[in-house]
């Protein structure tokens, strides 16, 4: 995806800077005091096939592997969130892209940033959620834009039938953490059941996703908003390092994505069975975001459960209660 990237830009937008640092690729066009800027990410959470194959059926796309006779995810998460970068980088006369490597394991990528990137960027936006209508203003209580910009972008979102509401964990979030100083947001794609082999694109709540990022770089322009999230402390989670219980959670009051990660500092993932057979977990709903199932203990707290699926904490609101 990175190659494809870099050859797409070169190809096709020879205007354009492009530099990949860390297996971050980092892409400039156009020259203005302040640019609009949109960052996706390049991984998914999917296994890889030789005979992977793309299809639609009344408006939307599914994979379908033909050596294992079954459907398997398309990666719309966020192989979407690249199409709209890409699409941005065509359309507008000076924009900003950065597409990080690894989220799905934590935000690795943009938790290694090059932030001074980001230090003429006026506002973010990224296109990293399931279904079509969700515009994320926090995350995990971090704020991710002011009162002001909401007033600004309110009726361009009620034209596309977006609302605003709290999410989950993805690049714009680790950004504020890293520090970024103006107002970044998440939005619905147009995909549907991430993170499982039913994931589906529906191409033209993909298409109003686009618009949508497309009018509001017109309506904002290149102009800088401000945003600083208020510091405070921050309930997250991770692994203790020195447990061979892989969900002995301990509180931890420094976003660290350690806890993406087992003893051997490999990508953990576990399934249901692995988890059930925690005495300390137990189901109690789904999560809104994948579907998968939810667990909670005494140990994660009450405003958090733990996505089987999402394989991270998620906030109470998003789980679908039993």
């Amino acid at each position: 995806m990175i190659a494809y990237i870099k050859e797409f830009v070169a190809k096709n937008v020879p205007s354009a800077k492009v530099e990949v640092k860390d297996n971050n690729v980092y892409v400039t066009k156009g020259v203005a005091d302040y640019y609009p800027c949109v960052v996706a990410h390049t991984d998914t959470v999917h296994d890889m096939y030789q005979d992977f194959g793309i299809y639609e059926r009344d408006g939307v796309l599914f994979a379908f592997s033909n050596d294992t006779e079954t459907q398997v995810g398309i990666g719309g998460d966020d192989k979407v969130g690249v199409w709209i970068g890409l699409a941005m980088l065509l359309e507008k006369e000076v924009v900003k892209c950065a597409f990080f490597h690894s989220e799905e394991i934590g935000c690795v990528g943009s938790s290694q940033a090059d932030m001074s990137f980001f230090k003429d960027v006026g506002y973010c936006f990224q296109s990293d959620r399931r279904g079509n209508k969700d515009f994320i203003r926090d995350i995990y209580g971090v704020e991710l834009f002011s009162e002001d910009f909401s007033l600004a972008i309110s009726q361009t979102l009620n034209k596309h039938r977006y609302k605003e509401t709290s999410g989950a964990l993805t690049d714009v979030y680790q950004l504020k953490l890293n520090g970024l100083e103006v107002c970044v947001a998440n939005m619905s794609s147009g995909y549907y059941a991430p993170h499982s082999d039913k994931e589906v694109v529906d191409v033209l709540d993909a298409i109003n996703c686009y618009d949508l990022i497309s009018n509001l770089i017109d309506v904002l322009g290149c102009n800088l908003y401000q945003h600083k999230h208020i510091e405070k402390k921050e309930i997250s989670f991770k692994k203790n390092k020195y447990s061979t219980n892989p969900y002995n959670w301990q509180y931890d009051f420094d976003y660290d994505h350690d806890y993406w990660y087992d003893n051997t500092n490999n990508p953990s993932h576990h399934n249901s069975k692995d988890i059930l057979e925690q005495e300390d977990l137990k189901v109690v709903g789904y999560c809104e975001y994948c579907t998968d199932e939810v667990y909670k203990s005494q140990d994660i707290g009450e405003e958090y459960g733990f996505c089987n699926g999402c394989q991270c904490l998620v906030a109470d609101e998003m789980i679908i209660k039993q």
